[in-house]
């Protein structure tokens, strides 16, 4: 069974590191794929800083047609939405991924819900100049 919290880690850090890159394409999906698992390991105010974060740079958003977070995910209609962001990149994936940028999780910290909320901190200043 998948750690819903070992995701939602993983995914906020990829993130991050999106975040800093030249061109951060792949930022708000992750921040996605991060609050959807924010809210099944029960961790809301992530997964409402995720949409925030989102909402921010694209106001027009299908997030922004929900009051929350957890309101998107039980919305049936957009539950084929979420499952598109699944092949952007799967829990398998990310950990590969974050093993090859030299920044894997080995276990769930004592509070993933402050680690995430960290490794989101720096996400709120605006995109690098230059990206789009």
């Amino acid at each position: 069974m998948r750690n819903h919290e070992i995701a939602m880690l993983s995914f906020t850090r990829l993130a991050r590191i999106s975040h800093e890159t030249p061109h951060p394409l792949g930022r708000d999906r992750f921040l996605v794929l991060a609050g959807r698992e924010a809210c099944l390991a029960g961790w809301l105010d992530v997964a409402e800083r995720c949409r925030t974060l989102i909402l921010a740079e694209n106001p027009h958003h299908f997030l922004s047609q929900s009051e929350s977070f957890p309101d998107a995910l039980r919305d049936a209609a957009k539950a084929g939405y979420f499952a598109t962001f699944d092949s952007f990149c799967s829990f398998e994936q990310a950990e590969h991924l974050l093993y090859q940028n030299g920044e894997p999780f080995e276990a769930t910290p004592e509070n993933a819900g402050e680690t995430a909320m960290t490794e989101l901190a720096g996400l709120g200043a605006s995109r690098r100049s230059g990206s789009a």
